[in-house]
């Protein structure tokens, strides 16, 4: 993988004007990063860790989004992170599109200098990135389990990959469990569903994987913002109708 990162200018401290924002920038093969704050992670760790999680998300569900995918990495306010992907299909013709691939991660100032938000922030990214393969318009009733998938085989893959320790899916399974028990829907729901997700990675994996890459081929025919149908897929894997 090839880099190339771009530093703002050193800026003098001046507490008479408002802060300037600094943005360094990098690319690779599949990816452009942006980040606007000083982060524990450099632009090259960022980029290492998403285009090993592409090769890992490409070698399970097939090929990914025909395009550089942008992420931005901006600061929020404390207590307020948050990550989305915005994907863009403009419709030439029956045989021609283009795609436009964004992913958005708020990270707090000075977060991920202790392991936990670390962790997270990692999760964040490899996230955003696996709704490149799936993720789109589905009905409200299938919505918790496309997030679950979308948690689940994230933390699995970055496990594999190394990025995260196993203690990731050992805590979850207690979270889970926990969040079933006490919290409100739609949470308990995307819970439920990870742990069978978990139970199935645990006795079919095929099974799970190829859960993953028939969800993925629905999703790939998406040119439209019409709802995606993934109502065949869900019943015969899960028995949802």
């Amino acid at each position: 993988m090839t880099s190339n990162e771009k530093h703002c200018p050193e800026i003098d401290d001046n507490p008479q004007e408002e802060p300037i924002s600094c943005v360094v920038a990098a690319s690779s093969e599949h990816f452009t990063y942006k980040t606007e704050a000083k982060r524990p992670w450099s632009p090259k760790k960022v980029l290492e860790l998403l285009e090993q999680v592409y090769q890992g998300y490409e070698k399970l569900m097939g090929s990914g989004l025909d395009t550089i995918i942008e992420v931005r990495d901006i600061v929020c306010e404390p207590n307020n992170h948050s990550a989305r992907t915005e994907i863009k299909i403009q419709v030439h013709s029956a045989e021609e599109f283009t795609i436009e691939s964004k992913i958005i991660c708020e990270f707090p100032p000075n977060y991920g200098y202790i392991q936990q938000e670390q962790d997270l922030a990692y999760h964040f990214f490899a996230h955003e990135l696996f709704h490149c393969w799936i993720g789109g318009a589905v009905a409200n009733l299938y919505e918790p389990i496309v997030e679950a998938i979308t948690q689940y085989m994230t933390d699995l893959t970055l496990v594999r990959l190394g990025w995260c320790s196993e203690d990731l899916l050992i805590h979850g399974r207690v979270n889970w469990q926990e969040i079933i028990e006490t919290a409100n829907l739609p949470h308990t729901l995307i819970a439920g569903y990870k742990l069978i997700f978990d139970k199935m990675h645990t006795n079919e994996p095929e099974r799970l994987f190829a859960f993953c890459r028939n969800l993925a081929d629905c999703f790939r025919q998406q040119r439209t913002c019409m709802e995606i149908e993934i109502s065949p897929v869900l019943e015969r894997y899960l028995g949802v109708t």
